[in-house]
């Protein structure tokens, strides 16, 4: 009898065990995510020992621009990368792509792993696999503000409505982390 009682408790042992590792390896899974991503941070202050030339940089990203220096286009892609990059290198792209980009109704966001950030121009709205579009440009060393003048200057305009919005969005946002800052330093204090 005691046989039979063991063996039946066994699958329900064993279902708990395996539900106790996974939430396990799940916790440590997060952690690492985000102490990675923290330590993103010293990757963004740190100056690389090597720049590659625009040269290389042309030839890697198949960097171009039409010979016409007064070029415009109606439509434009950033392609840029995801996760730990965005919270690091490319910081300031992780809001745009969330708030700022959003006015710019002829803007579309691809994430493409690993990607520094490159704006691909086009005339089309839909990108064909392989298509490398009017003109690539490098966005990598950009500031957001020249992102947007660079879109204006070649056409991608902003729809006001929704830059509304993205500044309402910017604002909700600024509120949330000055409110979150605010309620961690007086719990520091505390």
């Amino acid at each position: 009898d005691f046989d039979m009682v063991r063996s039946s408790r066994a699958p329900i042992f064993l279902l708990f065990c395996l539900a106790a590792c996974y939430s396990v390896a799940a916790a440590a899974a997060e952690t690492e995510g985000d102490e990675s991503c923290k330590a993103s941070e010293a990757i963004e202050q740190a100056q690389p020992k090597y720049k590659p030339s625009q040269a290389a940089l042309t030839a890697f990203f198949k960097l171009h621009e039409p010979e016409d220096p007064a070029w415009k286009s109606s439509h434009a892609v950033l392609e840029i990368t995801d996760g730990c990059p965005l919270n690091g290198m490319y910081r300031r792209f992780k809001h745009f792509m969330a708030e700022g980009a959003t006015a710019f109704p002829n803007l579309s966001v691809k994430i493409t792993p690993g990607m520094d950030p490159i704006l691909q121009f086009q005339n089309e709205a839909t990108v064909p696999e392989g298509d490398l579009g009017l003109a690539r440009v490098d966005a990598s060393d950009m500031e957001i503000g020249e992102v947007e003048e660079l879109l204006q200057r070649r056409g991608i305009l902003k729809d006001e409505v929704l830059a509304d919005k993205a500044r309402t969005l910017t604002k909700q946002r600024e509120a949330e982390e000055a409110a979150r800052k605010a309620q961690a330093e007086h719990s520091v204090v505390s």
